[in-house]
């Protein structure tokens, strides 16, 4: 039933569109491990829906419809209606108007929509701003095969500043760049999006939904203003991309908790194997999609 729903929510003007269908057999297949074909099924009513959903589920199958209605080009008021009604069935979801904002041609809102609705960075800090860079430096010198280590490669490889340096970014970029190097995901539109799936995920739904949201404006919808970041549109159309979304919110369920507080410069000479298993985190897929910008 929750299949239905997603194609009824984006049951409009024909109903899904290739990209929407796609991601919803996807979401079936490779996240709720249903052996079914989207193509073969029949939309349910909102009403429907919400009569078979318990109350702890309501709130994932509410991200999961926000998430196909981001998936629709171009934007069209009627797929922002006809989501509203089955998020509004389930309970309703404040970060809904975000996903609106775009549907509906109100681009310039996406932001301040997003920061009002629950956006923002993380305030967690364990290092003093003016000595990050220094430190996040120093952990070149942590164990081989360490978080620290780790993080001290990711930065490296991708020939960037660190964290805390001149263009570098804050303190909290450091927090989120652990989370890349915890679950393996890369820098790719695609990884970013299903990185903050993943992260959605091990927290039950209960947290980082605004990122995975901010994620979307920004490399589905093409909607958000980042420093730093080209906004893209639809790339879940992308090869394999649909496919890693999915696998991301099925290995963020497998997780025993919320890989963003792992606190990298208290652990930095853990391995990071064990911190991974501590975590629940299985392997990313050997195949990711196009890395192509």
């Amino acid at each position: 039933m929750i299949i239905k729903g997603l194609l009824g929510a984006a049951d409009v003007r024909g109903g899904p569109t290739d990209e929407q269908r796609r991601v919803i057999q996807s979401l079936a297949t490779g996240y709720l491990g249903l052996e079914i074909d989207v193509d073969a099924l029949a939309a349910c009513s909102p009403e429907e829906l919400a009569s078979v959903v318990d109350t702890d589920d309501r709130h994932r199958i509410i991200d999961l419809v926000i998430l196909v209605e981001f998936c629709r080009h171009p934007d069209d008021p009627m797929q922002a209606d006809q989501a509203e009604r089955y998020v509004d069935a389930l309970g309703g979801e404040a970060m809904a108007q975000v996903a609106r904002d775009i549907q509906t041609g109100h681009r310039e809102r996406v932001m301040a929509d997003w920061a009002r609705f629950g956006g923002g960075a993380t305030s967690i800090q364990s290092v003093a701003d003016t000595d990050l860079g220094s430190e996040l430096r120093s952990l070149e010198h942590c164990p081989a095969g360490s978080l620290g280590r780790g993080l001290f490669d990711f930065y490296a490889d991708l020939g960037v500043p660190f964290p805390g340096e001149p263009d570098g970014g804050p303190a909290t970029l450091a927090f989120h760049d652990v989370t890349h190097v915890l679950t393996g995901y890369g820098t790719t539109p695609s990884d970013e999006v299903a990185l903050q799936a993943m992260l959605t995920a091990a927290t039950g739904f209960d947290q980082h939904f605004s990122a995975l949201v901010a994620s979307l404006s920004l490399f589905e919808g093409a909607a958000f203003d980042l420093p730093g970041f080209i906004p893209k549109e639809g790339v879940l159309d992308r090869p394999g991309a649909a496919d890693e979304l999915a696998d991301a919110f099925r290995r963020g369920e497998a997780c025993t908790g919320d890989i963003s507080t792992v606190d990298f410069m208290d652990r930095k000479n853990e391995p990071l194997v064990s911190i991974q298993h501590e975590f629940g985190l299985i392997p990313p897929p050997s195949i990711s999609p196009s890395a192509t910008l």
